[in-house]
C-alpha cells in the first residue's frame, strides 16, 4: 500500500559549509542529506535516519527551526546517552476494526507513525474514522505533518502529542503537548491548524486518553527535553483519520484560512530561495 504522501523532492548538491560565513544557504535536499548523515553517525539505523531527516526537512520547509535543525544537537545527545533508541523497530498491532497501536520501542515518533499510516488510511475509509495510537516514543515536536498527510489523502487528520510528566504524589501522567488539525481541500493545499492543548481542559483529558495512558509507571527521570539525564521519554501520541464523506461533512470543501495561506507562502519562498542556517548551528551539530 502507498505510504504517507510526500511533498515533491528537491534535488541539490551536497552541502558546502564555509565556516567563515555568518550564514549558509542550503537547499531542502542539502538539509535532509546533512541531517540523515548526522543521525547515522550518532547511532541511528539507516531506515530511521531517513524518516527523521525527512521530518527535519519538512520542519525547515515550514520555517520552523526549533523543530528542524535546531533540535539536532539535543537529538544527537539523546541518541548517545540512550534517551532515544535510534535502532528501534516499531511494532504495529491491529487492535480493532478501526484501531491500531504501535509500540515505538523507545524510538522516534515519525517511524512509528509511518509504520501504521497505510493501515490507518485504509481503516478510516472503511469505517469512517480510525485511530492510530503510538506508545513508548520520543517526544513529537511537530504534529502538523502526520495530520497533513491524512488531509493530502482526502481525510481529516487530527494528531495529538503528549509528554510524560512525573507527579508530586507519585506516578506519571501523559500531559498534552501539541495538537494539529488538517482538513482536505480538494485539489488545493490542506487547511492546517495547530495549537497547544491547554492542561486542565476537557480536550486535554481527551488527548491523555487517546495519546497516552492516564496513569503511567513512575520514573525518576527528568521531564526536561534538554540534557542527557534521565531515561527514555516513553511519550504517547495519537493520530485520528476521518473520512468526511461518511459523516456528511463539508470538510472536503474547506477554504484555507489566512494562517494556512501564510504557511504555504512560506513553503513556496523556501523552495525558491533555500534556507539560511547560521554556521555556528551547523558547527554545533557537526561537533555534537
Amino acid at each position: 500500500m502507498p505510504g504517507p504522501a510526500r511533498r515533491p523532492a528537491l534535488t541539490g548538491h551536497k552541502p558546502q559549509l564555509h565556516i567563515f560565513n555568518m550564514n549558509e544557504r542550503l537547499s531542502l535536499a542539502d538539509i535532509e542529506t546533512f541531517a540523515r548523515d548526522v543521525l547515522i553517525r550518532a547511532g541511528t539505523s539507516d531506515a530511521n535516519a531517513a524518516i527523521v531527516a525527512r521530518s527535519i526537512r519538512l520542519a525547515e520547509h515550514d520555517g520552523l527551526r526549533g523543530a528542524g535543525l535546531a533540535a539536532l544537537p539535543d537529538v544527537v545527545e539523546h541518541l548517545r546517552c540512550g534517551r532515544v533508541n535510534g535502532k528501534a523497530v516499531p511494532q504495529l498491532t491491529r487492535t480493532g476494526p478501526a484501531t491500531l497501536s504501535v509500540d515505538a520501542d523507545g524510538g522516534f515518533a515519525c517511524p512509528a507513525i509511518e509504520a501504521g499510516h497505510a493501515q490507518l488510511l485504509q481503516a478510516a475509509r472503511g469505517n469512517g474514522i480510525a485511530i492510530l495510537a503510538i506508545r513508548d516514543a520520543y517526544p513529537m515536536t511537530l504534529p502538523t505533518h502526520p495530520a497533513e498527510n491524512c488531509a493530502m489523502a482526502g481525510l481529516v487528520g487530527l494528531c495529538m502529542a503528549t509528554i510524560r510528566v512525573p507527579q508530586a504524589g507519585g506516578g506519571d501522567i501523559a500531559a498534552p503537548r501539541q495538537m494539529a488539525l488538517a482538513l482536505p481541500n480538494g485539489d488545493g493545499p490542506p487547511t492546517i491548524l495547530q495549537d497547544r492543548a491547554a492542561e486542565g481542559s476537557g480536550f486535554a483529558a481527551l488527548v491523555r486518553v487517546l495519546a497516552g495512558d492516564i496513569e503511567m509507571p513512575h520514573s525518576e527521570s527528568s521531564p526536561d527535553f534538554e540534557g542527557p539525564l534521565g531515561g527514555r521519554f516513553q511519550s504517547g501520541h495519537c493520530l485520528l483519520a476521518i473520512a468526511p464523506e461518511t459523516l456528511h461533512s463539508v470538510a472536503g470543501q474547506t477554504r484555507p484560512d489566512p494562517a494556512a495561506g501564510a504557511l504555504h507562502d512560506t513553503r513556496r519562498r523556501i523552495e525558491a530561495q533555500g534556507v539560511e542556517v547560521p554556521t555556528d548551528l551547523l558547527q554545533q551539530i557537526i561537533t555534537a
